[in-house]
């Protein structure tokens, strides 16, 4: 008897259309169920498959499914391959690719971070509290302790990375407050520095990429600081730090171990005495030797919109011309009643005039000023999640470009060169690590670029 029945019908669909794979055995065109005939060519079963590993079966020619599988294990080999190549060489990374016998794993925690000139270039400074992990496998060959170093922000480059202090000798001089350390840098200097309370003094110096404690050298020559610091803050040079109770100035107020205090100005290497300083502010520019500069200040003034608004969200850009006693004390009073009519005695005020009309922004400061560009940082509105805005313009208070960063970043540390601006970008995380960044706006444009970003947990090379 012959074993070839016409019509064979899917079980599954019912369809006639069918390829035969076996002398009984046949897997539906239509919908890909094969089924088999019994020994009495009359009864159909389908045929189950429990081979397949909890996947759906592919449909179709077995041979077509095959090939697609194949081309399928191939292509997502390809992917990983792919993406594992990035992982090793794709990317600018904080952390260079290490193997373990060469390197290290530390977690860094920033102190401070800020840009500086190295060869005529800029490059970025840091100051890290960094922990080794397994210390103990390291035999100990790198201290626990504070770290600092200098990026170049183009290429991502560690220009130096080298130990300040480890934590063994830091507790034995007393340098532990570094979570209260203060970082200035002093413009007639032409210096950064760090004072950390309550007495330690430190210089970076950016042309031999290194951070010096001149805590004792600084006042070598001074006969009245021989008993040594006590303690030392910065004079305020942030004029419209109004608040400041040092004073205003570019300089340190310092108290000796006999509790007499100073404030002394590296631009010119002077020390007075608290009523020296008071005088020295209110002398007229005729009794200053020659010691002035012509120079111009840009400061905002700020009111409520309204007499029902709680925070000011106003502001006015004004320029504030005056005879700027170079490095020594300067009088508050210039930036505090600068934008007014109540005229000076001493005559260092030349001039003072706003230059813009009200516009809108809170908590609104300017970041960086020079003979050509102000750049002011503000936001929108008063929500915590408002992201900061930062706008550049020219010295009359035309805007040239205003740029969103697009969620909250707490910005410092600004510099230029002819292309960029350059700053600190940091994100703040209220459950993890704040993200630092180095980030980039150009000038004629204003594009958004962060060029790096600091590693928390990262490898370096063994020293």
């Amino acid at each position: 008897m012959s074993t070839k029945i016409r019509p064979i019908k899917c079980p599954n669909c019912g369809s006639e259309k069918h390829i035969q794979l076996d002398e009984k055995l046949y897997r539906c065109k239509n919908c890909g169920t094969e089924y088999f005939l019994d020994d009495d060519d009359i009864t159909i079963h389908v045929k189950h498959h429990f081979d397949d590993g909890g996947f759906t079966r592919i449909k179709g020619d077995a041979n077509v499914s095959m090939s697609n599988a194949i081309q399928a294990f191939v292509i997502i080999g390809g992917v990983l391959f792919f993406l594992f190549c990035i992982m090793l060489f794709g990317f600018h990374s904080s952390s260079p690719d290490l193997s373990s016998d060469d390197s290290l794993e530390v977690d860094d925690t920033y102190k401070a971070i800020v840009p500086v000139k190295h060869d005529g270039r800029v490059c970025f400074f840091y100051l890290t509290d960094r922990r080794f992990h397994n210390t103990f496998y390291n035999n100990r060959t790198s201290s626990n302790g504070y770290y600092y170093g200098f990026i170049d922000p183009d290429s991502g480059k560690v220009l130096a990375d080298k130990l300040l202090i480890s934590d063994d000798d830091a507790r034995k001089i007393g340098m532990t407050a570094f979570h209260m350390l203060d970082i200035q840098h002093l413009n007639q200097a032409k210096k950064w520095y760090i004072t950390i309370p309550s007495q330690f003094i430190l210089e970076i110096d950016a042309q031999t990429l290194t951070l010096k404690n001149v805590s004792k050298t600084i006042f070598a020559k001074k006969k009245a600081m021989s008993s040594g610091i006590s303690s030392v803050e910065f004079i305020s040079d942030t004029y419209e730090d109004h608040a400041s109770t040092a004073g205003v100035g570019e300089g340190f107020k310092v108290t000796n171990n006999m509790a007499e205090t100073y404030y002394y100005f590296p631009a010119t290497d002077r020390l007075y005495t608290k009523e020296a300083y008071e005088y020295a502010q209110q002398l007229p520019a005729s009794e200053l030797n020659g010691e002035v500069h012509d120079s111009v200040f840009y400061i905002l003034d700020r009111k409520e919109a309204s007499e029902s608004s709680s925070q000011k969200s106003l502001n006015r850009l004004w320029r504030i011309r005056f005879m700027y006693h170079l490095g020594d004390p300067q009088d508050a009073g210039y930036f505090l009643y600068g934008v007014t009519d109540t005229p000076r005695g001493d005559g260092r005020m030349i001039s003072h005039n706003a230059i813009t009309d009200w516009f809108a922004g809170f908590n609104s400061k300017i970041d960086y000023q020079d003979s050509k560009y102000i750049l002011i940082e503000y936001n929108a509105s008063i929500s915590e999640d408002a992201p900061t805005v930062l706008q550049l313009r020219n010295t009359n208070g035309v805007i040239l470009w205003t740029h969103s960063l697009e969620l909250p970043m707490k910005i410092g540390g600004v510099i230029r060169d002819n292309q960029k601006i350059w700053f600190r970008a940091t994100k703040k995380n209220s459950n993890t690590d704040d993200e630092h960044y180095i980030a980039s706006l150009t000038l004629k444009e204003g594009y958004l670029k962060y060029e790096y970003k600091f590693a928390t947990e990262h490898k370096i090379l063994k020293q």
